[in-house]
């Protein structure tokens, strides 16, 4: 995130303007850039022109050559012109080779310097930047030594350079830091210090080594990248000294595993990068400090479960949480992110919400859910969606309903009604590529189209706001019908005021007579849309049971399984998408790992070609028992009610009590079907404690009631 070069390409070729150019000289990739250096030096005649820029990038140079005091014909040194200077790419030793020497002539009387630097007694970890000895740098502004296999930063290494704004020192083997080698920079804002991978003689990874702590004390650096740099908690020490001027630290897959709390006490940061580093921002208060000054934030893929921490960043404008572990965004964590733009939470686990949560962020305008477990878009879902400017919502396992048309058409209104709006930020004076990424996805995005949609069409959505897909295509934006295995197209999906626009009525409608006769069946309809209002809980269950009825009256009875039958599975869990994370997390490992239980769950064990049903009825046959994981989400899943029936219908014909019923949550009699009802009343359930002390009795009673299933003979009928 802080690579500021503008001047060189990444392979340290210089980038100039035309006006500059003339004050520049490329020498990358030339066999001998001592030589050709001299000749450029002397064909400086004009006093207006002068080496502002040098590259000697890639020219096989195993040390920094001694060229500083080489003059032009105005007798001006080039340690007195040169301002960026770029080594990339060369392979800097840390002995002389055999046989290596620099003769040179540096000025018009053609007296020759011989090779400084190559005495015996300059020490070894300084041979390569030998170059830089004795040479006092009166204008240098950036000096660029990156991936030029350096090793060792030796004493007052850059002593004079005291003018120097930007070092970037990254890409080498850099395993230890002399206390004094950054002594004299008093002006570095800028340290590039990422991917220094050492390695010692057996090919393990180094780590880095320092003589104190304080290696950065006498810098007022405000950016350092520390970037895929092998660091240890011991290194942490490096990071109390970097003062309150720091703004910008990028300590992105360092290996770090937490932060100490008072880490950042003394600095202002603004941009934090502590991606890939898992568990580092699992302490009490990693982040304590810059609550009131951190704008940018990227946690990629470090163990978050939870967005609770960032609940006092007033100041965040990008938060990027990718690939981490949160199902659920509480109130409590965003509603201070008051200026937040850009929330990024694509590969978590963040599941169907029924509460106004993300529009508490009145300043939200991007908004990425990509590859979560979402499955039902919701009326309030929309709502609390609908003035975020760009959504991305791919690659979730949606099921087909009115309301995710509606929010498509949504999308596709919005693209006519509004122009594009890109992230914006108060300047900082801080370089990074956070906005520029999100504005990019924004700037290439596919749009939203209908084709087959009227005025009228759009109005019907019922809802209005800005919201905008930022990711949309016709692959990823496809839902599942239910009772159905091949998805659709959401584009495709009746939207909710579909139904009523297409219904046609009779020009018999416009008669009096049929009106005065609607007139009078009113108070009838009225009379009985009350009854069917105060008796439809049970309107409703006979309804699922008629039609679960009529479903198992399609199941295969001919296949009876005898006394030596050999089950598939221990026993069929039935759960909801909802109720998903609570299973992978909790139940599963201990079912699995620590009772040696086979479960057969639905997204897992479900073969591929069969329809739901039978794949349902095929499973929970080869199990010797069934499992029901309830709570409130559970009734509200058409699927999930039919394997509550199907599992009541085989103790009914097996005679079996092979039933464990699990509530994750309390279930009021209002909404119990009968079914469960019956099931809570005849069969003795368990119920998931909240308190965790409470826990360990809930693992052993289910552990008991598991394996005394399993160690039952083998007796019952099949169902199929």
């Amino acid at each position: 995130m802080t690579d500021v070069q503008q001047w060189v390409d990444q392979y340290g070729t210089l980038i100039t303007t035309q006006a500059e150019r003339q004050n520049s000289i490329d020498l990358s990739m030339n066999a001998n850039p001592v030589k050709m250096l001299h000749q450029h030096m002397n064909m400086l005649k004009s006093s207006h022109r002068y080496v502002k820029y040098l590259s000697l990038a890639r020219c096989d140079l195993t040390r920094v050559p001694p060229i500083f005091q080489l003059e032009d014909l105005h007798r001006r040194p080039l340690s007195t012109m040169v301002e960026y200077l770029t080594f990339y790419g060369n392979k800097f030793l840390g002995m002389s080779a055999a046989g290596e020497h620099y003769t040179l002539s540096f000025n018009a009387t053609g007296a020759t310097i011989m090779n400084m630097g190559s005495s015996p007694q300059t020490q070894a970890e300084n041979i390569w930047s030998s170059g830089f000895s004795a040479v006092t740098f009166t204008k240098l502004r950036e000096l660029d030594l990156r991936a030029c296999s350096i090793q060792v930063l030796g004493q007052n290494l850059f002593k004079g350079m005291s003018e120097l704004r930007s070092l970037y020192i990254g890409e080498n083997e850099i395993f230890f830091i002399d206390s004094t080698a950054f002594t004299g920079l008093t002006k570095l804002v800028h340290l590039d210090f990422s991917r220094n991978q050492a390695f010692d003689e057996n090919g393990n990874p180094k780590n880095l080594a320092t003589e104190s702590y304080y290696a950065f004390q006498h810098l007022n650096l405000i950016s350092l990248d520390l970037s895929y740099t092998k660091l240890t908690q011991r290194n942490l020490g490096m990071l109390k000294s970097l003062g309150k001027n720091l703004r910008s630290l990028s300590l992105c897959e360092t290996g770090l595993t937490n932060l100490h709390d008072d880490i950042f006490v003394t600095t202002s940061l603004q941009i934090l990068d502590v991606s890939r580093n898992n568990g580092i921002l699992q302490g009490n208060k990693p982040l304590k400090g810059i609550e009131d000054s951190l704008i940018i934030l990227y946690a990629q893929e470090v163990g978050l479960n939870t967005m609770n921490i960032f609940q006092n960043f007033t100041k965040l404008v990008i938060l990027q949480l990718a690939n981490n572990e949160i199902n659920n965004v509480d109130d409590i964590a965003v509603k201070n992110l008051r200026h937040l733009k850009v929330l990024d939470l694509n590969k978590n686990r963040i599941n169907s919400w029924f509460k106004q949560t993300y529009s508490l962020m009145p300043e939200l305008s991007y908004l990425s859910l990509k590859d979560n477990n979402i499955n039902l878009i919701t009326e309030e879902m929309i709502q609390d969606l609908m003035y975020v400017d760009y959504l991305a919502l791919s690659e979730n396992s949606l099921i087909c309903n009115c309301h995710s048309k509606d929010l498509y058409k949504m999308a596709a209104k919005n693209e006519m009604l509004y122009k594009e709006v890109y992230v914006h930020i108060t300047e900082t004076g801080l370089h990074h590529n956070a906005y520029d990424h999100y504005n990019d996805i924004i700037k290439h995005r596919n749009k939203v189209e209908l084709y087959d949609c009227d005025d009228q069409c759009y109005k019907d959505i019922g809802v209005s706001g800005s919201l905008r897909f930022v990711d949309y295509s016709n692959e990823t934006y496809i839902c599942l019908p239910v009772g159905e295995s091949k998805p659709v197209q959401i584009a495709d999906v009746f939207s909710c005021g579909r139904a009523s626009r297409e219904e046609t009525y009779d020009e018999e409608l416009k008669n009096e007579r049929l009106k005065l006769l609607a007139l009078l069946s009113l108070p009838c309809v009225m009379i009985i849309g009350s009854i069917i209002y105060v008796c439809r809980r049970h309107i409703r269950y006979f309804y699922i049971t008629m039609r679960n009825s009529a479903m198992l009256s399609l199941i295969n009875k001919k296949d009876i399984v005898d006394d030596n039958t050999i089950f598939n599975y221990d026993v069929f869990v039935s759960y909801c998408n909802e109720d998903r994370g609570w299973v992978l997390d909790h139940l599963l490992p201990h079912m699995e790992t620590e009772c040696s239980i086979s479960a057969c769950l639905h997204e897992r064990d479900f073969l591929v070609g069969l329809s739901i049903l039978e794949n349902i009825v095929s499973c929970m046959d080869r199990s010797r028992s069934i499992m029901l994981i309830l709570s409130q989400r559970f009734l509200l899943s058409q699927w999930c009610q039919f394997e509550m029936h199907l599992a009541q219908h085989r103790l009914l014909e097996t005679r079996r009590e092979d039933l464990t019923l699990i509530l994750l949550e309390d279930i009021p009699r209002r909404l119990r079907p009968n079914t469960l009802h019956y099931l809570m009343l005849t069969k003795t359930y368990i119920v998931w404690p909240k308190d965790e002390s409470e826990r360990p009795m809930f693992w052993k009673r289910l552990k008991k009631t598991l394996i005394a299933q399993k160690s039952k003979p083998t007796d019952n009928v099949s169902l199929a």
